[in-house]
């Protein structure tokens, strides 16, 4: 098998999750000669970090706009408009999607930030959610969205603030 092939074996095998012990057992398997499996398979990885360093800086920076979009899209509307409507059927469903749906756009945001540059994407790559670190971060804030939202939706729109005079404090603030 010619050195051009054997490259593109072993990025295959990188990309499927093989570790270098592994991508080296199943080339032995195969009969090809390991003289220069170093090289090879640091060319592999180069051109692996290559192409991730083209793609995926846009990738990540249009997930990161798109999520603190929809963070900033569920937070409006679950915290100013949907009280406005007052809807008062169906308030615990919908206080439970406007959490969940804030809590995890901004988590996303979060983890998207600044994964466009060279050095994140050498390091990481593409960030990944991982469900045990979501529970573990978002699930305070999640359960203060719902009560927020919940009794944002009660009381109405700009009552609460009025009612805890941070609107005069506001007011006081910028016009002195």
């Amino acid at each position: 098998m010619e050195n051009k092939r054997i490259i593109e074996v072993i990025i295959d095998k990188i990309n499927d999750g093989y570790d270098d012990y592994e991508i080296e057992k199943f080339l032995e398997r195969q009969e090809i000669s390991l003289d220069k499996f170093d090289k090879q398979l640091e060319e592999a990885k180069n051109k692996i970090l290559e192409y991730k360093l083209k793609t995926y800086p846009k990738q990540n920076k249009l997930a990161f706009i798109i999520s603190l979009s929809l963070f900033v899209l569920f937070f409006f509307s679950f915290l100013i408009v949907i009280p406005i409507l007052n809807i008062t059927n169906g308030l615990v469903p919908l206080s439970i999607l406007g959490a969940f749906a804030i809590s995890l756009s901004g988590f996303y945001s979060i983890l998207y930030y600044k994964s466009w540059k060279a050095d994140f994407i050498e390091k990481v790559g593409k960030p990944k959610l991982n469900l045990q670190t979501y529970i573990l971060v978002s699930s305070l804030p999640t359960v203060l969205l719902f009560f927020i939202i919940s009794w944002n939706s009660l009381e109405g729109p700009g009552h609460n603030l009025y009612k805890l005079s941070v609107t005069s404090k506001l007011f006081k603030l910028f016009f002195p």
